[in-house]
């Protein structure tokens, strides 16, 4: 029983899923772009947007049914866990006390990560190899670059300013921040720069890419006037708030048994009868058997996949870093060299500000791209409250901005605090009155699209348009330069329509009645004319989205896969029975 599934979804660092996307530009008549079609661009990819493979005992790439396997992602076979802790399982579930339970959780959680086990010097125990082309997209084994496209979808980048000119770096998601800096370093002197006709490169750092952003700067300020752009999309600049949960063990789960027996099993698996059957099955364990049993889960994951990578440790939050490196890596001599690298990392992202600014001073055009107003991952302690985008907390990739909690505003006589910019003429508060952009440190050049989820951003044709323009368009400055692309915008998720519009295209329509081709025509036809819209009405786009995939379905051109009417049924009533439990519990 396996399941070709990213652990970063118990670390909630789901980055970024395969998704072809590519931006409409809305008429703008006054707006010219002015593409730059000489300084090659370098892609930063996030987390899981470049695979380490398995060596073999001749160093050569282990095949499988799918491909090759991976160390990172990971597949997971299951069974081992579930045999391992089973017996434990039903003998405390007889006893109401943990008989081995939280130490076979900690054990099977361990051995289903072996795969990406490191020693004390943050090295593979496997052999494994993560691939680092130094060669523009041009080049790439054709196989290599669509692999490269389905992680993210630039291939109009690559249009605009030339498949020669685009260059992505493949690191290591789990890797050493050291590392992958002076590997960063290595590509843009060596492989980049020479081919380089005004001797300048622009850099696109991506979620977990921001991380190295933060390294770079601060370990290469000679390099500062080779950078003629830098682009940060959804940048993890101050972590993610669940890796430093996870790290000081202050997940959601311990706290809060609403989370526990109701959210996080249905935040998982959806509005299905298994979540809320699950969530049954989970009451018939004692609380603190089940609860310490999560810890040994939450103990395996930080010991094998996150203790001994300092990438990992890069995306553990500033306010959280002195209590975790207290639990995790003071006093342990055999993780001094773990320690230290973290340590210069922690004060690089203390002078990212100041080295920021530095960038600015030579020349450099910075832009920014941020999502808000959705709940972080319910295994977070303050995901009911905190704004994020579900995999990062708000304010880390808007690089401080101010943003109000969940379901409130900034108050109507809030006024913005002007920290980074006080012109008079500009404003950067959000028409929702629940960000203020001028605690940011770009409140000039950071764009935010509302109701984003981090991971599926790709799915969003106009973030990726925006950051293709930002990076390749010199007429981009501000948030003020094309009306198309305004500073507040609402996220969207293209995928399924455009998948849903091939489906149309391709199908045999002869069996199809007049009726039935009118209702997908007329409903393809609001598809195409909000995708030739960049200022997004997210109510609008999803009403035409199922508007398409009904009448799709009622032409016989795609299956239904909504839930069925007993799906239905069992889900409400397994939700009752499961609400009436919990209710009875807390009394």
């Amino acid at each position: 029983m396996k399941f070709k599934r990213i652990i970063c979804v118990i670390l909630a660092l789901i980055m970024l899923v395969p998704v072809t996307a590519f931006a409409a530009e809305s008429e703008n008549t006054a707006y010219v772009a002015d593409y730059d079609t000489e300084t090659p661009v370098i892609i930063v990819h996030g987390m899981s947007q470049n695979n380490t493979y398995l060596l073999d005992e001749n160093g050569e790439w282990i095949p499988d049914e799918t491909g090759y396997v991976t160390a990172w992602p990971l597949e997971i076979d299951v069974m081992p866990l579930v045999q391992r802790a089973l017996p434990n399982m039903l003998l405390s579930i007889v006893t109401k006390r943990d008989m081995g339970l939280t130490e076979a959780m900690y054990e099977g959680t361990y051995n289903a990560l072996s795969l990406i086990e490191k020693d004390n010097n943050g090295k593979y125990i496997n052999d494994v190899e993560v691939p680092c082309y130094e060669m523009p997209m041009s080049e790439l084994p054709e196989a290599v670059r669509e692999e490269y496209f389905t992680f993210l979808p630039i291939q109009e980048l690559c249009e605009i300013v030339g498949a020669d000119n685009v260059y992505y770096f493949g690191y290591d998601s789990l890797g050493d921040v050291m590392h992958e800096t002076e590997k960063l370093h290595h590509y843009i002197h060596d492989v980049v720069l020479p081919n380089s006709p005004n001797g300048q490169v622009k850099l696109c750092h991506i979620s977990l890419g921001g991380t190295i952003a933060i390294n770079y700067l601060e370990s290469y300020p000679e390099d500062y006037e080779l950078i003629r752009k830098m682009v940060f999309v959804i940048p993890a600049i101050d972590g993610s708030d669940i890796i430093g949960d996870l790290f000081t063990g202050n997940l959601s789960v311990f706290y809060d048994n609403n989370t526990l027996y109701e959210d996080l099993l249905v935040t998982l698996l959806g509005e299905t009868p298994l979540a809320y059957l699950l969530n049954i099955v989970l009451r018939i364990l004692p609380e603190d058997v089940l609860k310490s049993a999560l810890s040994g889960l939450a103990n395996g994951l930080v010991d094998i996949a996150a203790l001994r990578s300092t990438m990992i440790w890069a995306l553990c939050p500033t306010d959280y870093y002195e209590e975790a490196k207290s639990l995790w890596l003071e006093g342990n001599d055999d993780l001094a060299g773990i320690l230290a690298d973290v340590e210069y990392f922690m004060n690089a992202r203390a002078n990212f500000e100041e080295n920021l600014f530095k960038l600015r001073d030579t020349g450099c055009e910075i832009f920014n791209l941020a999502c808000y107003d959705m709940n972080l991952f319910p295994i977070c302690k303050e995901y009911r409250t905190k704004n994020a985008d579900r995999v990062i907390h708000a304010e880390s990739p808007a690089m401080g901005a101010t943003f109000a909690d969940l379901g409130t505003t900034l108050g109507e006589n809030y006024k913005a605090v002007g920290t980074y910019c006080s012109d008079p003429t500009h404003n950067h508060l959000s028409p929702d009155g629940v960000v203020d952009a001028t605690t940011g440190l770009l409140p000039c050049t950071t764009w935010y699209f509302k109701a984003q989820a981090h991971e599926q951003l790709p799915e969003n044709d106009v973030a990726l348009g925006l950051a293709i323009r930002a990076m390749a368009d010199d007429n981009m400055h501000d948030v003020y330069s094309n009306p198309a692309y305004p500073q507040f915008n609402e996220g969207r998720l293209t995928y399924n329509a455009r998948n849903n519009l091939i489906f149309w295209e391709r199908a045999d329509k002869s069996g199809i009645s007049a009726e039935k081709k009118a209702a997908v025509e007329a409903a393809a036809a609001k598809i195409e004319a909000l995708l030739g819209e960049t200022i997004v009405d997210q109510a609008a786009w999803n009403a035409a989205d199922a508007e398409l995939e009904k009448a799709l379905v009622e032409a016989g051109v795609i299956e239904d896969e909504a839930p069925t009417a007993l799906d239905n049924v069992l889900t409400e009533i397994l939700k009752k029975i499961n609400r009436g439990i919990n209710k009875m519990y807390a009394e």
